[in-house]
């Protein structure tokens, strides 16, 4: 009678191989996802820099508009509906006033412009990738100070 003899060895992976890829793997995983929301928060911030800097552009070259004879600085409605010159604000971004910017603003599209009198302009826009996120001003004119109260004051 012959006995068929079952290999000794066989060939595949332990399952405690198996669990030491997947381990690693999830690492690898977890390592990408934050270096993502570093650089998506990263990017967010500079999209609103580059927005707010665009946005003083234009209320900058509507206060030395050929057209506009007092150089007063734009109201936040004149400086959306304006279309003189080459400068634009840019599409899809929000201009706004009256609202206080918070970290529901960190998308980089919400920007807060509003002129100091005839004489200035201030832009705020948030600044999610400071080590405190908050909103960061930029001036033009004689405007030296901005402030994020409800309604944001431009001094």
């Amino acid at each position: 009678m012959i006995i068929n003899k079952v290999p000794s060895k066989t060939s595949g992976f332990t399952i405690v191989e198996l669990l030491i890829v997947i381990v690693v793997i999830a690492i690898l995983a977890a390592i990408t996802i934050v270096a993502y929301n570093g650089i998506s928060t990263e990017a967010n911030a500079s999209r609103a820099k580059g927005n707010a800097a665009n946005i003083l552009k234009v209320a900058t070259a509507y206060a030395n508009d050929e057209t506009n004879s007092t150089g007063a600085y734009p109201t936040p409605a004149q400086l959306t509906g304006w279309t003189g010159g080459i400068s634009r604000v840019p599409s899809g971004v929000t201009v706004n006033s009256t609202v206080a910017l918070t970290a529901s603003h960190a998308d980089g599209k919400t920007i807060t412009y509003m002129n100091k009198g005839t004489t200035g302009g201030c832009v705020g826009y948030w600044d999610a990738s400071l080590g405190t996120p908050g909103v960061v001003w930029l001036y033009a004119g004689n405007a030296i100070t901005g402030g994020n109260a409800a309604p944001p004051t431009c001094v």
